[in-house]
């Protein structure tokens, strides 16, 4: 990964980590939809998988707005919230989009 590039602009180095991210997010969900159909899979050398369901509380925001407004902007508030957002650089140096990027990368 960046370990073998150290002199990786620090931009670089967070496009490759996010991209690495979003790739071991989608062998996550391979591993958990066999581990889930296939209960004898579910025990390792080291691990075991359990497969558990709980229950949570969800609010749907979109109806309660229809319904109450008056109620939800009494509890609605801004929040500041701080990101990195990354856009690419073309080969003729054109600021892009992270997707075009991508999508030019591939």
């Amino acid at each position: 990964m960046t370990d073998s590039l150290p002199n990786l602009p620090l931009p670089d180095q967070l496009a490759e980590v996010r991209l690495r991210l979003k790739e071991l997010g989608a062998r996550e969900n391979e591993l958990k939809a066999a581990l889930m159909a296939d209960p004898d899979a579910r025990t390792g050398v080291s691990w075991i998988a359990e497969v558990k369901t709980v229950e949570t509380t969800r609010t749907d925001l979109k109806e309660l707005r229809a319904v109450h407004p008056d109620i939800l902007d009494q509890f609605t508030f801004l929040v500041p919230v701080t990101r990195v957002v990354l856009s690419g650089i073309t080969e003729d140096g054109e600021v892009v989009s992270a997707r075009k990027a991508r999508s030019m990368a591939q």
